[in-house]
């Protein structure tokens, strides 16, 4: 009697994690320096913008920012390490309030980011007068170099619109200035002069700005001054950052039923019946 064993194979689908990407001004590739607002030179508390995002996840799993820092080891040999230095930023989360106004915060967090310096400068390659300026790997020559700071928000849901606001303290401005030299004091935010590669910037000439310098707003200061508030005229720049959250997308698995069905082949002898 020979048995022969037929396995069932049944495909379900589960549900898995994936992280998408539902807001994104960060080039591809990065370039090794962008345009940037300078915090100390700009008397400046928080920097940000009001945007909108794509898709319908809007469980957080990271924020990453990018930061243009003008500051090289020499110029600080005894501040930091031999490759840079760590700063406390904060990346705010608000709720869009009546009139595109700050509304409440959503969620904030701190971390101790840490700045890679910047090339030494390289005198003599690049234009006269940038004798501080550094060759960039692309044959160019920069005064700032790009880095990447990452922000974990995860636990965080947002809305379809937010704003977002980068906060950091420096020599004589942020919202509690060191009062100590340091190498914060060329640290910026790195701005993007093209929309959104993912997600759209609803408002794109304005921006988000606490400054304590009434004429660097464009209505003078009107409005106020050290206020988290809405700017005018900053088309096309935009913050350089990158919104990541949770999706669920279903999963093929298989499973295996074995024994799940046994057919018997039953040996069957032959017999000459006589006389049938």
């Amino acid at each position: 009697m020979n048995r022969t064993l037929i396995v069932c194979v049944i495909a379900t689908a589960t549900s898995a994690w994936a992280d998408a990407v539902i807001y994104s001004t960060v080039p591809a590739p990065l370039p090794p320096n962008s345009p940037s607002l300078g915090y100390e030179a700009t008397s400046t508390q928080e920097f940000g913008d009001l945007i909108q995002f794509d898709g319908t996840s809007r469980n957080l799993t990271d924020v990453s920012v990018v930061m243009s820092n003008w500051a090289y080891e020499s110029e600080w040999e005894k501040l930091g390490t031999s490759t840079g230095f760590s700063l406390p930023l904060t990346l705010n989360l608000y709720n869009v309030g009546a009139g595109d106004t700050v509304g409440s915060v959503i969620a904030t967090q701190t971390i101790s980011a840490f700045i890679p310096w910047r090339p030494e400068p390289t005198p003599g390659t690049c234009a006269p007068g940038s004798n501080n300026d550094y060759l960039g790997s692309d044959g160019k020559c920069y005064t700032g170099s790009n880095s990447t700071v990452t922000f974990d928000f995860s636990g965080t849901t947002v809305p379809d619109s937010i704003i977002y606001g980068l906060a950091y303290n420096t020599t004589d401005h942020g919202y509690n200035p060191t009062g100590v030299p340091g190498p914060y004091e060329s640290l910026n935010f790195a701005l993007s002069e093209v929309p959104p590669t993912v997600g759209s910037n609803p408002l794109p000439d304005t921006a988000y700005w606490n400054t304590s310098y009434a004429g660097f707003y464009t209505d003078g200061g009107t409005a106020g001054v050290d206020i988290f508030r809405q700017d005018t005229g900053w088309a096309p720049d935009s913050g350089i950052i990158q919104f990541d959250a949770t999706s669920t997308v279903p999963e093929p698995k298989y499973t295996a039923l074995a024994g799940g069905i046994i057919f018997l082949s039953l040996l069957i002898r032959r017999m000459k019946l006589q006389g049938a």
